[in-house]
């Protein structure tokens, strides 16, 4: 009897309906609170988070930036620094000449809910799909960007 209780318990949770997911904010520069979402005319919303000790990071961003800028209007890459300081991501950015916004996740709060190591990407599209990945090989990101509707230069 006390294992249908438990398989009743269980049917009634998974029925549930999910509670709303708290809205994806970053900092801005300013540290004024920036809301990541879809756009209206976006296909993709690519939410990649780095640090500056991250050696994976500095070979990462720059490629998306390339996809930033080439696939403008139908994918948006917000690059999201987690756990630093506001002027060690600056001086990253500024290092590396990166043109991208600086956005901020101070405490790793964003960055927790879901993703565990650095770097990290998260994918939203039209279909609402969340898809996380993890560095990805350069042939594996553009197959990732075709599906998405941008086409890049294929990479040796």
């Amino acid at each position: 009897m006390r294992r249908w209780s438990r398989l009743f318990a269980l049917a009634l949770a998974t029925a549930a309906p999910a509670a709303a997911e708290p809205p994806l904010e970053a900092l801005g520069a300013d540290g004024a609170r920036v809301e990541l979402a879809l756009g209206a005319d976006e296909a993709a919303l690519i939410v990649h988070f780095w640090a500056s000790w991250c050696p994976e990071c500095v070979r990462e961003l720059p490629r998306l930036e390339g996809v930033a800028e080439r696939c403008r209007g139908s994918i948006r890459v917000a690059a999201v620094n987690v756990g630093e300081s506001a002027a060690a991501a600056e001086s990253f950015r500024a290092r590396y000449g990166l043109r991208l916004p600086l956005l901020r996740d101070p405490d790793g709060d964003l960055w927790r809910r879901f993703a565990r190591g650095l770097p990290a990407n998260l994918i939203w599209t039209r279909a609402g799909r969340r898809v996380v990945t993890g560095p990805g090989d350069h042939a594996e990101w553009d197959q990732r960007l075709a599906e998405l509707g941008c086409e890049v230069a294929k990479s040796p």
